[in-house]
């Protein structure tokens, strides 16, 4: 079974579909590790009249992009798995390839149908060829939750 599991998240339920998954796959996984992925930031920002760094900006995602985290590190860990999490800004495909090799990871789960990065930015049919090339874990996508047809309308 697999020993070492990347979860790469965008915030959407949709994509958290993989972290239900992650306990059916390998019932006693090394290591679950969630990452959250950000595009970004290059410049500065105003916000109500304070100048806002770039680095700051990051450091604000990440605590942010952590705590969204905690919840579903806590789902893992209900289950009986050992979850670690980490939160990082810049292209998608670059961060999730280099936490793959970073954790060494066996397995990539890959979620989302509606909304979030995979859509919007590089398309989830897109990004699984590309980051396939670039890491040697396996990929595996999970669809997400079902949805009525009147959810995918207003979503459209």
């Amino acid at each position: 079974m697999y020993q070492r599991i990347l979860i790469p998240l965008d915030g959407s339920e949709e994509a958290e579909a993989a972290v239900d998954e992650a306990a059916r796959l390998s019932p006693n996984p090394e290591i679950v590790h969630l990452q959250l992925v950000e595009s970004g930031v290059m410049q500065s920002r105003q916000l109500e009249g304070y100048a806002m760094y770039a680095d700051q900006i990051d450091d604000a995602r990440k605590r942010s992009g952590e705590a969204y985290l905690r919840p579903l590190r806590r789902k893992l860990e209900a289950l009986g798995l050992r979850a670690s999490i980490s939160a990082a800004a810049g292209d998608p495909l670059l961060q999730i390839a280099e936490q793959a090799k970073a954790l060494d990871a066996d397995l990539i789960l890959l979620s989302g149908e509606e909304g979030g990065w995979f859509r919007r930015r590089a398309g989830l049919a897109r990004l699984a060829p590309l980051l396939a090339k670039k890491v040697k874990a396996r990929l595996l996508l999970i669809r997400g939750p079902a949805r009525p047809p009147e959810a995918l309308d207003r979503a459209a």
